[in-house]
Order: C-alpha cells, then sequence, then structure tokens
C-alpha cells in the first residue's frame, strides 16, 4: 500500500499528539520524525512505548529530499512534525510530491502557533503576514514586512529560527527600524506548555532584563481595539 501519514506533535509533549495520530502511527510499518521546525519539549520514546513504533530521527536534508515519498512506495510510513504539519511549507511540498507521484498522503493536524498566539487576547483576524526573523544572515524582508502590515493597523507574527531569543530577535527588529525603542511589544515564551509566559512590554525593557527562554516568538502590535488593550493589561509587568 502506497501511503504516508503526516502526523503534528503539537506544541509542546507527546501528549499533545489526536487519539487520530496514534491510531495512524500504530498502522506504520516505518515512522520518520523532524525536529528542525520547532523545539520540542515531548518523549519520543514515551511515543515508542504507546504504539510499539520504532521513531527514527531525520535530518533537515534527508526529509527535503524525496526519501519519505519513496519510502511510502514500499511501506506504510509516518513521519512526525512538531506543531502542525502545513506550519512550514517544506511538508506541504512533501504532501504535493506524493499526489504527483500517486502515493496517497494523509495528514492529521495539531495545536499551532498560529493559533495559540491568541491567548494574548489579540484578534486573529487582525493579524497580517507571518515573518522570521533568521540566525546568521540578515534579509531586509521581515522588517519590511512588520512594517507594512503596521501602516495597514495589522499585528504581526514574528517566528524565530530555533534558539533565538526575544532579545535578540527585537534587538535586530529595532536597529532596522521596524519597532521603536518605546514601542510596546508582546513576547510569548513555551505557547502550549504548562510553563508558557506571556510578556507585555516595551522594546527597551525586554532588552535591558534579557528576556532569553527559547522557544518563543513576538508579536508586534498594529492597531488595538478596546478589547485587545484590556486583555494585553494581563500581560504587562
Amino acid at each position: 500500500m502506497r501511503m504516508l501519514y503526516i502526523i503534528g506533535l503539537g506544541l509542546n509533549d507527546e501528549k499533545d499528539i489526536s487519539m487520530k495520530g496514534l491510531d495512524a502511527l500504530r498502522q506504520c510499518d516505518e515512522v520518520y520524525c523532524e525536529m528542525y521546525t520547532n523545539k520540542w519539549s515531548g518523549s519520543l520514546k514515551a511515543l515508542e512505548d504507546a504504539t510499539g513504533k520504532n521513531i527514527i530521527i531525520i535530518e533537515r536534508e534527508k526529509s527535503e529530499s524525496d526519501f519519505l515519498v519513496d519510502r511510502a512506495q514500499d511501506c506504510i510510513t509516518g513521519f512526525l512534525v512538531p506543531g502542525d504539519p502545513f506550519s512550514a511549507t517544506t511538508h506541504f511540498e512533501i504532501f504535493s510530491e506524493c499526489r504527483r507521484r500517486g502515493v496517497h498522503a494523509e495528514v492529521i493536524h495539531s495545536s499551532s502557533v498560529f493559533t495559540a498566539v491568541a491567548c494574548t487576547g489579540m484578534d486573529l483576524y487582525k493579524f497580517g503576514r507571518t515573518t522570521t526573523l533568521p540566525k546568521g544572515f540578515d534579509p531586509q524582508s521581515p522588517y519590511e514586512m512588520i512594517k507594512e502590515n503596521k501602516r495597514s493597523g495589522l499585528h504581526t507574527l514574528v517566528l524565530m529560527d530555533t534558539g533565538m531569543t526575544a532579545k535578540e530577535g527585537i534587538e535586530v527588529m529595532v536597529k532596522h527600524g521596524a519597532i521603536q525603542k518605546d514601542g510596546m511589544v508582546v513576547v510569548c515564551i513555551r505557547l502550549g506548555n504548562p510553563s508558557q509566559k506571556i510578556i507585555y512590554d516595551s522594546a527597551d525593557n525586554i532588552i535591558k532584563d534579557n528576556i532569553a527562554d527559547v522557544p518563543c516568538c513576538i508579536v508586534v502590535p498594529g492597531k488595538l481595539n478596546e478589547k485587545e488593550e484590556e486583555f494585553l493589561e494581563l500581560w504587562k509587568r
């Protein structure tokens, strides 16, 4: 049977995977997992014990090649992904390659930062385009996107490269004029985890306090309505 299950692990740990995801894993002949798109705090051993399957971690190069689709042509294959599978365009490429090659692919969704960020109290429908701050090189596009969203009154969800801290991210946004030092930002740390933390403060204070917990993301507010302002006060220091 030609089959690939692309299964979301959720934001936090092994308890976030759905019952549907676990059932799919039990049907698999081979199971692979990537850990490069997001930091995940769960135990693959616990999932192995729950499903009786051996889970093999693969590197980015292998998951972005035809490896998974090739395996799915020979056996029922599972591919585990932190968060939700389609939060990263890489995984849609795998799905579309399956369609092109006649391999059946089923996507099992899970929790994602794109919805969990609503716990800030900010309206999801008022978010503009999401951007990512990469580590190691410094393109202009993220900062232009933040400015463009702000001009339209929209909030910006700023994702951080693996290991990048809120302090580092805010420093580069200030440097490029995407935000002002006295401008307010929302820092979301470990969303979906019982120890999650949300901070609403000025960019300058985040830098001075060296907020360095990971994983994290930042929301640059656009035009806030009365309710959003009220909810954000819950996170103000």
